[in-house]
């Protein structure tokens, strides 16, 4: 196997990691703002939202970042961002409708008659998600300076 496959196939796994990472963020940051317990610890507020944005910012850089040069197949910063950018936009598309949601009422019948218990839930607003759609511009930017860079525009001899 020649060094110019093994440089492109530690550059997909190395996305596969990233969008890995991202959902391990993702589930995390759910479990945090839904969590009654750690609610009463952080209340719930803008700035504990943009805390978890903030930390999975710095987060996917340095771990986008650490990977790439750990093997060797950083693909210049250009394309780099762009394809970290697109990996926040999602993040963020997927991460707004759980830290904004939307509040459903739902009545049940009690055992007593004429009274009706009622109890509001809190549902994701589902309509924030299309935020992800923002990100796909960038990765097809990011995609296309990554085929133009010379390891992928050479052909493989073994």
């Amino acid at each position: 196997m020649s060094l110019n496959s093994t440089k492109k196939a530690g550059f997909i796994l190395r996305l596969f990691s990233l969008a890995a990472f991202s959902c391990m963020v993702l589930f995390a940051g759910i479990v945090v703002i839904q969590n009654e317990e750690l609610g009463k610890l952080l209340p719930p507020s803008t700035s504990r939202t943009l805390a978890i944005l903030f930390g999975y910012v710095v987060a996917i850089l340095t771990f986008n970042y650490a990977l790439g040069l750990k093997g060797r197949n950083f693909m210049g910063w250009k394309n780099e961002a762009w394809l970290v950018g697109s990996f926040i936009i999602i993040f963020i598309g997927m991460f707004l409708p759980h830290a904004f949601p939307i509040q459903e009422v739902v009545v049940s019948d009690n055992w007593i008659p004429f009274r009706l218990k009622e109890n509001t839930y809190l549902k994701p607003d589902w309509k924030l998600a299309i935020v992800c759609i923002l990100a796909l511009p960038l990765f097809i930017k990011s995609w296309m300076g990554i085929k133009s860079m010379p390891l992928w525009t050479s052909q493989d001899k073994n």
